[in-house]
């Protein structure tokens, strides 16, 4: 067959099948699955009053949160197995179920199958890559620092680790606080290193990520419409100024880098003793003139004016030993470190400004301010996730029961805080209360919030608050994903200018298909998806991607299309299988109809099947998660 696409024909029937098809149907088909039992809200409401053994168990969380939620009786039946088996694959692994999947879990007896399907992925490899790539988005979304693409594979590699082996949310946070050493090697450094060690942004993103309150406000001025001050904000970056972000010593790699100390004990040179100094002091003076220090390391403070600026304080023109031995680096080069942090004078920008001790704004607690930099960042590393910061178990809590729900207790995600309007706060506190108990544990905070009733509601885009449930978009590496498996293929073979394989994916193991695909379809995570719209070049390349319909088109053993017209030889067969492969559930009776007449007036079964094919994969409900 030619390897270039053939056009797309555009017939009346091949529309009609577009727009049949355009919207996500959940539909239960007694010939392929078995009904899952649902347990009545009235049993789940009485769950709350009963003695459990564990309080804080998935099952008693789970119960207490649809209670004090409290779905309506009308609202309260689970979703059928299709819609459920989308919905939880993609949200747990990244991905639809294979039609093979879900025939098996159609005939699995086990009245508890959904709790056991929900442990079976949480323990797969394909979980901690996913959730990965969600939490890859949500920090380099907003990187200030341009070349934070370098760190990308390793914060994968580290992420991946740290979600495999099941390291707590407390864990996590602490190490992407305080790491050091090269950028390269220690993927931990990707938030610091995203926004190139400057205290201000750390500070603004620490407190974003990690509470979800957003006090960058206060940068500037106190904040207009919350109540935190502009000192407040101070103290929280005076954690970070003693970060430096500079070229890995040692190395000829332009691109490495690495996270760095500047203490309160550093010296330009910790070489020059006093002793040497005096040495050099040769008409024992106390200074150490231009004469006396050439051809010695003190020549290059002669020859650097900014540096003799920097050293001679009293602007003598004489630079005494004193002032050489205790000279510290600059303090205005923003990310290359200094010693204490000064908020700014606006009435006189020129100035210092007012030195600034840490001080944690949520609980008001200092420290001391003789620590170190790895300190003073494990110090606000420890207040942010000890158990007396409410806002931290909220924020995360919250987070993931808006991925996983669509709905959200505190909206956007990333903006919650005293004073912000909260929806079912005693369903929050229920799962954070758990959430803190079992040691901050992100697995199980899935298994929670999967079993809730409110998860497994059926859809209903008519329904208010909680109860409502329509489709959400799919994150980038989720449709990537879904495209790839649908279409029989490991990888996309695209590439585009911006992805310099050279640079960015040193490690061999990332694919440039699916970085290529996110610069198109990625977004930032912690914006509500009700905001986002579809764009032009998403549409374009669903549609016209010449890669996509080479895919397709390429009549080999393994393609999707060759598979399904060698082992169904009846349509009605084909396009059941079809469905199943791209949108995880069986076609309605009028969707087969249309199929059915658009096959047999194709001309040619191959064809026609390719057109179906392309049509389901430019579906919304394809894109979409039930």
């Amino acid at each position: 067959m030619n390897s270039n696409p053939r056009p797309v024909r555009l017939s009346l029937r091949y529309w009609c099948i577009c727009f049949t098809i355009a919207f996500p149907v959940c539909v239960v088909s007694a010939t392929r699955m078995h009904a899952v039992d649902g347990a009545p809200m009235a049993e789940r409401r009485a769950a709350i009053q009963s003695t459990d053994e564990d309080r804080f168990s998935v099952a008693a969380v789970a119960n207490r949160t649809d209670a004090h939620i409290g779905l309506p009786e009308s609202s309260a039946d689970p979703a059928d197995d299709y819609t459920f088996l989308r919905r939880v694959y993609l949200d747990v692994v990244g991905r639809p179920a294979t039609p093979a999947e879900i025939t098996a879990f159609g005939f699995d007896p086990d009245p508890d199958k959904r709790d056991r399907l929900v442990e079976r992925l949480l323990k797969s490899d394909e979980y901690s890559a996913n959730w990965t790539r969600y939490w890859r988005d949500t920090i380099f979304s907003r990187a200030t620092n341009v070349r934070a693409g370098l760190v990308r594979p390793a914060f994968a590699q580290w992420m991946n680790d740290q979600l495999s082996d099941g390291a707590g949310w407390d864990q996590i946070v602490t190490e992407l606080l305080t790491a050091t050493g090269p950028v390269n090697d220690n993927g931990a450094s990707a938030l610091i290193f995203a926004h190139e060690g400057v205290p201000e942004e750390i500070a603004a993103e620490a407190s974003r990520l990690f509470t979800g309150i957003q006090i960058q406000c206060a940068n500037c001025h106190d904040h207009p419409w919350d109540q935190w001050k502009r000192e407040q904000f101070h103290e929280l970056v005076a954690f970070f100024p003693r970060i430096s972000v500079r070229r890995e010593r040692g190395s000829d790699n332009m691109f490495d880098y690495e996270i760095a100390s500047v203490n309160n004990n550093t010296r330009t040179n910790p070489a020059l003793s006093r002793f040497f100094l005096t040495r050099l002091d040769r008409n024992r003076d106390g200074a150490i003139s231009e004469s006396e220090a050439k051809e010695t390391p003190i020549a290059r403070i002669f020859a650097q004016p900014q540096a003799r600026e920097n050293i001679d304080k009293n602007g003598d023109g004489r630079i005494t030993i004193d002032e050489i031995a205790n000279a510290r680096p600059p303090e205005n080069r923003p990310g290359q470190g200094k010693t204490e942090h000064f908020m700014p004078d606006l009435s006189d920008p020129a100035s210092e400004g007012t030195r600034i001790d840490p001080r944690f704004f949520v609980t008001g607690q200092r420290v001391r301010t003789d620590m170190t930099d790895e300190e003073r960042r494990t110090a606000v590393a420890r207040l942010i996730t000890s158990k007396s910061n409410p806002w931290f178990a909220k924020a995360i809590v919250n987070r993931m029961w808006y991925e996983l729900t669509g709905t959200a207790f505190y909206t956007p995600v990333d903006d919650i805080g005293p004073g912000r309007e909260v929806r079912h706060e005693a369903a929050l506190e229920s799962l954070c209360e758990g959430f803190i108990h079992n040691n901050y544990d992100l697995k199980w905070l899935i298994r929670a919030i999967t079993r809730t009733a409110v998860y497994q509601r059926s859809p209903n885009s008519d329904g208010e608050g909680f109860q409502h449930c329509e489709p959400t978009r799919l994150r980038a590496d989720q449709l990537y994903s879904a495209l790839c498996q649908t279409l029989n293929v490991s990888s996309l073979p695209i590439r585009s200018a911006d992805v310099r394989p050279g640079m960015m994916y040193r490690n061999g193991q990332a694919d440039p298909g699916r970085e290529s695909f996110s610069r198109v379809f990625g977004f930032d995570p912690s914006v509500s998806r009700s905001e986002l719209t579809g764009s032009i070049p998403e549409a374009l390349f669903m549609m016209n991607s010449p890669e996509v319909q080479r895919i397709i088109a390429a009549n080999r053993d393994q393609d999707t299309v060759s598979q399904l017209l060698t082992r169904f030889t009846d349509n009605d067969s084909l396009i059941s299988e079809m469905y199943l492969r791209c949108l995880g559930r069986e076609p309605r009776n009028s969707e087969v109809s249309i199929a059915m007449d658009y096959l047999k007036t194709s001309g040619n079964r191959r064809e026609g099947t390719e057109d179906l094919l392309w049509a389901l994969i430019n579906s919304a409900e394809f894109m979409s998660k039930p």
